[in-house]
């Protein structure tokens, strides 16, 4: 039981359980994007309805597109930090 408390008031457990939730979450994201990717068209293509321009369209994309990239960026480093 003292052998427990001790890994436990150390943290040496719970950093090996949050690389192991970073990993998992970055590879959610990692299927996320593969998911965007092969859905693109039905997500982000010109809609031909008043107002929806090919340009807002390819923002669209653009703009998930960088957030997916930082969540990659951001979910790696934390795994590589911890």
């Amino acid at each position: 039981m003292d052998e427990l408390l001790a890994v436990s008031r150390s943290g040496a457990g719970s950093v090996v359980g949050l690389k192991i939730f970073f990993a998992f979450l970055e590879v959610l994201i990692l299927a996320a994007g593969v998911y965007i990717y092969r859905n693109r068209k039905a997500f982000f293509g010109y809609k031909g309805v008043e107002g929806d321009t090919y340009a807002s369209a390819n923002l669209r994309m653009i703009m998930v597109v960088l957030v997916w990239i930082h969540a990659v960026i951001i979910t790696g480093l934390m795994i590589y930090e911890i």
